[in-house]
């Protein structure tokens, strides 16, 4: 019966197609492994990111080589899993993010991309003087700079958009204002990177952070 009642769901979803797409299912999937140090190359690291303040005041090449360092240091303490993107105009995504303990994330914005709603799933972050925990949220309007740093179990997010970005912006744009700042980063990232322990699967940080806040048995 219950069999009966699913292909009658999904036959009647075909009826129901927004200008976004139809039905549309992604279950559990599971979390893309980080990039491995070895594989990034230094000199085109900062093909990604929009940095013109940065060359403007150190110069082009020291900029990029300042910019390949930073994201050697902390690209195996992060990874994205898509669970939702459409590509159609207002089209919605929702993406997974995870970062390791005590993760410093740079400062940077996303032109490109439109507004975005953040869920924490897990974990935690620290932004500005705020500590926000699992079930909260944060709204990032299109183009606004931010950043945090990953609490000491790590974080996991949920990223939701939903259009609204500007078609020839940068789709990443580096919002560090000087090396020394950078430099902070990258000292950041090799004194934690021991602690980077990618989950297996979605909110499998929460363990760890019941470990750490002693109340691991009570799960």
């Amino acid at each position: 019966m219950s069999e009966q009642l699913n292909e009658d769901a999904l036959v009647d979803s075909k009826k129901f197609v927004s200008r976004r797409g139809g039905f549309e299912i992604n279950a559990n999937p599971e979390i893309v492994p980080p990039v491995q140090r070895t594989r990034i190359r230094v000199e085109k690291s900062a093909d990604g990111f929009a940095h013109e303040p940065l060359a403007k005041k150190y110069g082009s090449a020291e900029a990029r080589t300042k910019i390949g360092e930073m994201v050697k240091a902390f690209i195996p303490g992060t990874t994205t899993t898509p669970l939702l993107v459409q590509k159609k105009p207002d089209g919605m995504s929702l993406v997974h993010v995870w970062f390791g303990a005590n993760f410093p994330l740079f400062r940077h914005s996303h032109p490109k991309f439109g507004d975005c709603l953040y869920y924490v799933v897990a974990g935690e972050i620290l932004m500005g003087n705020q500590t926000l925990r699992a079930g909260s949220t944060f709204f990032v309007p299109n183009g606004q700079p931010y950043k945090y740093t990953a609490g000491p179990a790590g974080v996991e997010l949920l990223e939701f958009r939903a259009g609204g970005g500007v078609a020839d912006a940068p789709g990443m744009k580096l919002d560090e204002t000087s090396f020394e700042s950078m430099d902070r980063i990258i000292a950041g990232s090799y004194a934690n990177d021991a602690d980077w322990q990618v989950p297996e699967r979605i909110g499998d940080t929460a363990l760890r952070q019941a470990d750490i806040d002693g109340r691991l048995s009570e799960i």
